[in-house]
């Protein structure tokens, strides 16, 4: 009698269940917890740089016409976690800013209670030093470590 069939067919079997076992990445549009978008655009281009940071400390830069989402750090969930404690401090939904200018610069917010949306760059809109230097902080956490 031939054993080698019946254990070939369990071996296919076996490697094409471990297949389908395969991870969901998670994507910005579908994560349900608190994340922020940021990005800058306009000028002479037009063009659009958007990022978003999700409380798991992964940053994804998302391409603005397709919303693809392409995972290009994680900062770790305690980085994540200042900053998100850092934005919810701030009250950014009490900031009234709503003037784009030529170049701009775009924060939105996310939580499961709240989300405030806010874009700035008109030359007279006078812009906190506390939102420049939280804005700064999160295009830093864009840039790829090179280690």
């Amino acid at each position: 009698m031939n054993f080698s069939y019946p254990l070939l067919s369990i071996l296919v079997c076996i490697l094409l269940s471990l297949g389908s076992c395969k991870t969901s990445q998670i994507t910005p549009e579908k994560y349900e917890k608190n994340k922020v978008y940021f990005g800058n655009g306009g000028g002479f281009t037009g063009g659009l740089r958007e990022f978003c940071m999700l409380d798991n400390g992964d940053v994804y830069q998302i391409n603005p016409s397709t919303r693809e989402a392409i995972l290009t750090s994680s900062k770790g969930k305690a980085v994540a976690k200042r900053v998100f404690k850092q934005m919810e401090s701030m009250k950014l939904k009490e900031y009234q800013y709503d003037k784009p200018g030529n170049m701009y610069c775009w924060v939105k917010y996310h939580t499961k209670t709240d989300s405030a949306y806010l874009i700035w760059g008109d030359e007279t809109m006078e812009v906190s030093a506390e939102i420049e230097s939280m804005y700064t902080e999160l295009v830093e956490m864009t840039r790829i470590d090179n280690k």
